[in-house]
């Protein structure tokens, strides 16, 4: 955080969040005018993306997935623990995530979501 052009100390107390979740995420599909594209399930505690490639769109570049396929933004998630709920219905497809750290309305739990141990490494 910034005052009056100094860094305060909870700049370096505070843990990271995630690449794909940071608090800009969180506000995208916190957003009713993006809802069409990306918007929480009925109970907020998981979130539906409804057309991927706009949502691949709206994610802010700092994040390095706006260039790169909506499938790494799955993998992203995959990568901090997320649950893929479902993809695809009568009308159309949709993709369904969830976390216990993302939830609508408490974008303050998403410093609970860590990378998955041992994510990557090669295992026997």
């Amino acid at each position: 955080m910034r005052a009056s052009g100094k860094i305060s100390r909870l700049t370096w107390t505070r843990k990271p969040t995630p690449r794909a979740l940071d608090s800009h995420t969180h506000e995208i599909v916190s957003d009713p005018r993006t809802n069409h594209i990306v918007s929480w399930s009925k109970d907020g505690k998981t979130f539906i993306v409804w057309k991927p490639e706009e949502l691949r769109k709206l994610l802010p570049k700092t994040l390095g997935l706006f260039t790169q396929p909506f499938a790494s933004f799955v993998m992203e998630l995959n990568v901090y623990g997320f649950v893929h709920y479902g993809s695809g219905n009568a009308e159309g497809d949709y993709f369904e995530f969830g976390h216990d750290g993302f939830q609508r309305g408490r974008p303050g739990l998403m410093h609970t979501i860590r990378q998955k141990e041992n994510f990557g490494r090669y295992r026997h």
